[in-house]
């Protein structure tokens, strides 16, 4: 429940913001706030989860994907429980961040810069650089959840995006 939330709240934060999505005052604010009340949940869940959404909002500022309050909003709420109740592991969080901030930034240098189209594109937009990655951690530890919470997380994100696009909401 909590990694489709996850999904869900960051993508309807960021249609808020920058696609056109109006629904009533204050629900940019309210949806950066479930964000990250979502991805704090997921911290309590597992120490290897903690450690990777740690890992994925901290690439989120080098990659500059914190672009607006709201998900500033969410990131804090993400990193200030980290902080309180996660168990840092340097190891697995250093991994996680160098797989997040090289291939984040080639489909933001594809998406922003290249503004490339076509089944590439598509395949880009998939966002599967959190999923295989634990995937192949998963097939080397045997920590299940880690990969099913990454694989709902972005599959939840990825409908409400092409459900939003379908909408008119680029």
């Amino acid at each position: 429940m909590c990694a489709a939330g996850y999904g869900v709240t960051m993508k309807i934060a960021d249609l808020l913001n920058e696609h056109g999505l109006k629904w009533f005052s204050g629900s940019q604010i309210l949806f950066g706030i479930l964000w990250g009340i979502f991805g704090a949940l997921l911290i309590f869940f597992d120490t290897t989860i903690a450690n990777i959404i740690l890992a994925m909002n901290l690439a989120f500022i080098v990659r500059n994907r914190l672009d607006y309050l709201n998900h500033q909003i969410a990131a804090s709420i993400i990193i200030i429980i980290f902080l309180f109740g996660g168990i840092f592991v340097p190891t697995l969080f250093l991994i996680f961040y160098a797989i997040f901030i090289v291939f984040g930034s080639l489909k933001d240098y594809v998406d922003d810069v290249l503004k490339k189209s076509g089944r590439l594109a598509t395949l880009n937009e998939l966002m599967l650089y959190y999923p295989i990655p634990t995937l192949v951690y998963c097939m080397l530890y045997g920590n299940w959840p880690v990969f099913w919470i990454f694989l709902l997380y972005t599959a939840a994100y990825d409908v409400t995006k092409y459900s939003a696009l379908r909408y008119g909401y680029v």
